[in-house]
């Protein structure tokens, strides 16, 4: 499966959606400054946001679940998503 880009929320911080259902928050110049499960506590992840970044506001944070939403729906169509080691991808 080829890398989803990563999603920013400003020039600073940006999201990456992994394999294994989990987001890593990066910080440029810095790296992964943290991560979470994006599969289990997607209503977490505005929380997520702000506890890094205060100043992100309600329409930054819509566009970067939007951009989540359709890298995850993705990977679970074409079986790219594990969880505890196993795909769940949709069976048809």
């Amino acid at each position: 499966m080829s890398k989803f880009e990563s999603v920013s929320i400003n020039d600073e911080y940006a999201l990456t959606l992994k394999e294994n259902g989990n987001v890593e928050l990066h910080r440029a110049n810095v790296g992964i400054v943290g991560t979470m499960s994006y599969y289990y506590t997607r209503n977490d992840l505005p929380l997520f946001i702000c506890r890094h970044e205060p100043s992100a506001n309600l329409r930054t944070i819509h566009d970067v679940m939007v951009k989540l939403d359709d890298q995850m729906q993705k990977m679970v169509e074409c079986g790219c998503l594990m969880v505890g080691g196993m795909n769940v991808a949709n069976q048809q």
